[in-house]
């Protein structure tokens, strides 16, 4: 006779299964088998992460995000560890996983949102690099290892604008980045005051990272991100973006956090030492001067903005702080030598690049790609994103992808200034276009932008952004039907 599995309570099941587990454990720790012990133990937490995942995708998108955030941690770790980025991938494709299988039975993934204008043009870039496969300069191996540059970002935008058609993940987004802000700055302040750990000083000397972050002017910081420019960029981006937010979010409490992150960003990116991540803020700060609609808020944004310019370009107060007096030096890039021998490797450059409008091949740029064999141009360091695609794509490929760029921010800026009434909304996608506007600026000075902790940043916001329209109707929609309750 069979058993009728009708009359098995969950209860009874639980139990039985909890029993297995605990003396598989038991046996597998008597036996000194900590490995499957462990794997044991980790069984039924997986799949309640995964069960969970399915039926809250923020969950996964927020794992995916920690990973892209952490990621300069990761690779010191498993630096020895060849395919690493594997994990990046795997991330991806785990989120790509829940919001398919959440969005049958659930309304809140909106896939028609996906066909928009930030889309449409990342799906020109995508087409532009898989094209790239028939550059006779080119190598296979090259063109796979940068698949991050096009369909690993068209992929998670098409997610990203489907996902983010609520005002309540916004907000859960950016205290998810505050978060991870403090916990950066917390490995900063140890980094400053107690030291580097043992990945921290195999990754400086063993890739001669200490050359440009252990300088006889100071230590450039770089804290959870993989170099001190990754760092100082998105600290700037972290500082702009909170700061206008906590101005727009009134009478919570939770502006405090926006106003604490801010600092920190603005502490990061001092101690980090990064000259061209001082755009940032900068540059941000003149595009919510052009999109803010308030003539106190621009006046006071035109003032401060002349009032750093003028501290840094004019004037030697503090030039005895090391982190004041290295970011001075942005302001007078004539008189910095790195800034000349930058642009003497690009007139090098440049002159090679003339008979490829269509670039060397993906992946075959910097000095980092002579693991790929030896060529002419991997002799220069590119020291700059727009360099970096310019070789790889040519210049063809350079002003399409600076198009992409400019048509996605100046769309949302669009749709930020003429379609979104809720003014807090407003506030936080504002802010987040100056961010976004900022880091486009400093990643001529830096390769920050190309990497997972910015790609993720930029496509979270770019996805806010293009959402808020929808996301302003449904806020409006949500507060009338409050009025008709009451």
């Amino acid at each position: 006779m069979g058993i009728d599995t009708k009359h098995i309570s969950p209860q009874i099941a639980l139990s039985v299964i909890l029993f297995v587990g605990l003396a598989a454990i038991t046996y597998f720790a008597i036996s000194d088998q900590l490995l499957k012990a462990s794997i044991v133990i980790l069984i039924p937490i997986g799949i309640v992460f995964i069960i969970e995942s399915v039926k809250h995708p923020l969950i996964a998108l927020f794992a995916y995000g920690t990973i892209c955030y952490f990621w300069g941690v990761i690779y010191r770790v498993f630096i020895r560890v060849s395919g690493i980025s594997i994990l990046l991938d795997i991330g991806m494709l785990f989120f790509l996983f829940c919001i398919v299988l959440h969005s049958p039975y659930s309304k809140d993934v909106k896939w028609r949102r996906s066909f928009n204008v930030v889309t449409v043009a990342y799906a020109i870039w995508f087409v532009y690099c898989f094209l790239e496969i028939t550059n006779p300069n080119g190598l296979t191996e090259a063109w796979v290892n940068s698949r991050a540059m096009y369909p690993n970002t068209l992929i998670l935008l098409i997610l990203l604008t489907a996902f983010f058609t609520r005002f309540k993940l916004v907000k859960a987004l950016l205290i998810a980045i505050a978060v991870l802000t403090i916990i950066s700055f917390v490995k900063l302040m140890i980094q400053r005051f107690i030291g580097w750990d043992h990945y921290e000083l195999t990754w400086l000397y063993s890739s001669d990272s200490y050359r440009t972050h252990l300088l006889r002017t100071g230590i450039r910081y770089f804290s959870t991100f993989s170099d001190a420019g990754n760092h100082g960029s998105n600290m700037g981006n972290v500082a702009i973006v909170y700061s206008i937010i906590f101005f727009y979010t009134k009478g919570q409490k939770i502006r405090w956090l926006y106003l604490t992150a801010a600092i920190m960003g603005l502490i990061g990116l001092f101690m980090s030492g990064t000259r061209g991540a001082m755009i940032v803020p900068l540059g941000g700060l003149v595009l919510f001067c052009l999109m803010n609609k308030s003539i106190k808020l621009t006046l006071t944004s035109v003032l401060i903005g002349i009032a750093i310019y003028i501290f840094f370009a004019f004037t030697y107060i503090g030039e005895s702080n090391v982190m004041i007096s290295r970011m001075r030096t942005a302001f007078r890039p004539t008189q910095d030598a790195s800034f000349n021998v930058r642009i003497e490797n690009q007139k090098k450059m440049a002159e090679y690049m003339k008979s490829r409008p269509f670039g060397e091949g993906m992946g075959l740029a910097g000095v980092e790609a002579q693991k790929y064999g030896s060529r002419y141009i991997t002799n220069f360091p590119v020291d700059s994103y727009y360099v970096k695609i310019w070789v790889q794509t040519g210049i063809v490929g350079l002003i399409l992808h600076i198009a992409v760029l400019l048509t996605c921010l100046f769309w949302g800026c669009y749709l930020i200034m003429f379609k979104v009434k809720t003014v807090e909304l407003r506030g936080i996608l504002t802010a987040f276009s100056c961010g976004l506007f900022g880091l486009m600026i400093s990643a001529y000075g830096n390769q920050f932008f190309g990497q997972a902790n910015t790609q993720f940043v930029v496509l979270t916001f770019f996805a806010c952004i293009i959402n808020g329209p929808y996301i302003d109707k449904r806020l409006l929609e949500e507060k009338q039907q409050l009025l008709m309750k009451s």
